[in-house]
């Protein structure tokens, strides 16, 4: 499987290292999951943190771009894997050929699930004491209403 990892970060071949930070920082804002509540955007965050990896460093990138040349030159672009979890689709039918590639792509979705999990999991935990902390503010106001409903409700059957 291979990614069109400029198709990922909406960057030309020729963006430079600045563009390429540029447009991580835009993808990881545009599907940040608070800006996506009710969409699993774990898939695309990968993408996005896989293709920066392996773009933004020098040595991946060259390897990279001479597999890419060949991908473009035997039209593979055209015969991508449709994935309906995604906007866009970036994955490809084809084979890596050169294998320090290969073991850059395998370094890069491994550092970019470790990632992602590593931040929903922070996510989560956050979450988690954000909602108790809100509990633990509203439980005396929620208390103290409950109460002075009775008492309200007891003065009424009085009269």
């Amino acid at each position: 499987m291979f990614k069109d990892y400029y198709q990922v970060l909406g960057i030309l071949p020729s963006a430079t290292k600045q563009e390429i930070k540029e447009a991580y920082r835009k993808m990881s804002l545009r599907w940040h999951p608070d800006r996506n509540p009710d969409v699993d955007v774990t898939a695309m965050m990968q993408d996005i943190n896989e293709a920066y990896k392996i773009l933004n460093n020098d040595i991946s990138r060259a390897r990279y771009d001479k597999e890419y040349q060949e991908f473009i030159r035997q039209g593979e672009c055209r015969q991508s894997k449709h994935n309906e979890n995604k906007s866009e689709s970036w994955d490809y039918e084809y084979e890596v050929h050169n294998e320090d590639l290969k073991r850059d792509i395998n370094e890069a979705r491994t550092y970019a699930k470790d990632i992602v999990d590593e931040f929903l999991k922070s996510l989560r935990e956050t979450s988690k004491v954000a909602v108790k902390g809100v509990w633990d503010g509203a439980y005396g106001y929620i208390i103290g209403g409950i109460i002075a409903t009775v008492i309200f409700a007891l003065i009424r059957a009085c009269h």
